[in-house]
């Protein structure tokens, strides 16, 4: 499975995706608000740096699980029956919703 496929496979199982969104965007404008106010960030920028963090988050994943994946299972047949093992998804989607932006 690709990290773009995986990603896909994710989010369309996740709940805790628009909770990340809220708390870093919430994160992004605490810090928006520190910075002089010729260098502030605009929405669209907020947008990027916030998909971007998500984006990093789902690659880290990706590649903690990637070396424990059955080499041996042809296609994605590995990949799903890894990701859908002993609750993998809930512990995902429970760690996302506990994340704290500092």
């Amino acid at each position: 499975m690709s990290i773009s496929e995986f990603i896909t496979y994710i989010e369309a199982r996740l709940n805790s995706k628009d909770a990340f969104y809220a708390k870093s965007l919430d994160d992004q404008l605490a810090r928006n608000q520190r910075r002089a106010p010729a260098k502030r960030w605009n929405e669209v920028k907020m947008e990027r740096v916030i998909d971007k963090q998500w984006k990093e988050l789902l690659t880290n994943v990706y590649n903690q699980i990637r070396p424990q994946i059955n080499k041996e299972l042809p296609g994605d047949e590995a990949w799903l029956n890894f990701l859908t093992q002993d609750d993998f998804l809930e512990s995902i989607d429970e760690s996302v919703f506990e994340i704290e932006f500092e």
